[in-house]
């Protein structure tokens, strides 16, 4: 794990887990930060995602405070205050204004916030910061997740050689638009918050937006991305050359989580990217590929290792868009098992392809240019145990 200058963090257990785990961590800069961020769209927001989109407004963020074990969803106006009194605790104790701090909660719905374990834990929350405490933040935001998820690279402005950091998590209630996914970016980058707001939507359009592992959208899904400009470069301004290569470090760094995440899913063994090229318009190619990604069928055909290729094109067929089934391709990997619609696999050939623990397929419908892809899991016998129990 990598340090960010200007930026400390700091985990501890509150007691909100029964099993003793961290589940309490705290992000600061040093000085005000620049802030973009993106949350879910589900109507059903939790009470920190509903304060994080209000604050996040000025474009300033200075602290986020983020527990797990609680997601503080459907916890009525009590919930809202609930959120907003830790952040007024932390933001004492720190000695900044409370408008510049950012709650997130994650874990269990329509449980209240125990806020009697955390304002005592807040003390040595804010004592135990340091340029070190980023691994044990990306530890305590964990819930089902079997491993931390963070990713860093850096990032060439001008003569300046600058830190991107991502802390993730998510296994479950994963579908496009968002997910039961946090995911925390903090740069010491100078970016205009025009450019910081396009840069972080594209990346997770291209990311967090294109997994799926059930289909399920949660109520606290929230991304935050703070600059608090340290490096005093040069600031980047959208469009710009510095502003592309923004861009793209972020895109490859939300992938990176984005495929942990995948990869995480709750009993998950197979990670699949799902290629649908060849449609009349992009949001014809995006409409097929989610249906796919979605289709218990297809996913359990995944997880069985079966080529039974017979369900991905009944899925396409459904998904409501208009082709010709006498002209479609399809391939797993490089190999084309179907050809104009009509079978044409060697069996002996593919079965290796869907041993693997990450493969692709591509559905080619020849009717145009457009494509769109999604990153989906399998669905196995371990999720429907740890989901059928997740409050026992």
């Amino acid at each position: 794990m990598t340090r960010v200058p200007g930026f400390l963090a700091s985990a501890i257990a509150s007691g909100i887990k029964r099993n003793g785990k961290k589940d309490l961590a705290l992000i600061f800069s040093k000085t005000p930060a620049s802030a973009a961020g993106l949350f879910t769209t589900n109507v059903v927001k939790a009470a920190p995602v509903l304060v994080g989109m209000e604050r996040v407004k000025s474009g300033l963020c200075q602290a986020i405070v983020v527990n797990s074990g609680n997601a503080n969803a459907c916890t009525g106006k009590k919930g809202i205050r609930d959120a907003k009194y830790i952040t007024q605790l932390v933001a004492r104790e720190l000695g900044i204004k409370e408008s510049l701090v950012i709650p997130s909660s994650t874990g269990l719905i329509g449980v209240p916030l125990p806020v009697e374990k955390i304002r005592k834990a807040i003390p040595e929350l804010v004592s135990s910061l340091s340029e070190d405490g980023f691994k044990d933040t990306a530890d305590a935001i964990m819930t089902t997740d079997q491993f931390p998820k963070y990713a860093y690279t850096n990032i060439k402005a001008g003569s300046r050689n600058g830190t991107i950091l991502a802390i993730g998590k998510g296994a479950g209630m994963i579908a496009p638009q968002m997910a039961t996914m946090l995911c925390f970016i903090l740069t010491d980058l100078n970016i205009d918050i025009k450019a910081q707001k396009k840069a972080l939507k594209n990346a997770v359009d291209n990311s967090f937006n294109r997994i799926i592992v059930d289909g399920d959208t949660s109520t606290n899904d929230t991304v935050i991305m703070l600059s608090n400009g340290s490096l005093e470069n040069k600031e980047i301004h959208y469009g710009d050359t510095n502003y592309k290569k923004l861009e793209k470090a972020l895109t490859e760094l939300t992938t990176e989580i984005a495929e942990m995440i995948v990869k995480d899913g709750e009993g998950a063994t197979k990670v699949v990217r799902i290629n649908v090229k060849g449609a009349k318009s992009e949001k014809e190619a995006e409409k097929i590929a989610r249906t796919l990604g979605s289709s218990l069928l297809v996913k359990t055909a995944f997880y069985g290792e079966d080529a039974n290729w017979g369900r991905v094109l009944a899925a396409a067929g459904r998904s409501g868009v208009k082709f010709d089934p006498l002209k479609v391709d399809l391939y797993f990997e490089n190999y084309r098992i179907v050809r104009n619609g009509i079978e044409v696999m060697d069996e002996k050939e593919v079965n290796h392809v869907l041993k693997q623990p990450r493969f692709s397929i591509t559905l080619d419908l020849k009717m145009g240019k457009e494509s769109f892809f999604v990153i989906a899991s399998d669905i196995t016998m371990d999720y429907l145990k740890l989901n059928a129990h997740y409050r026992t």
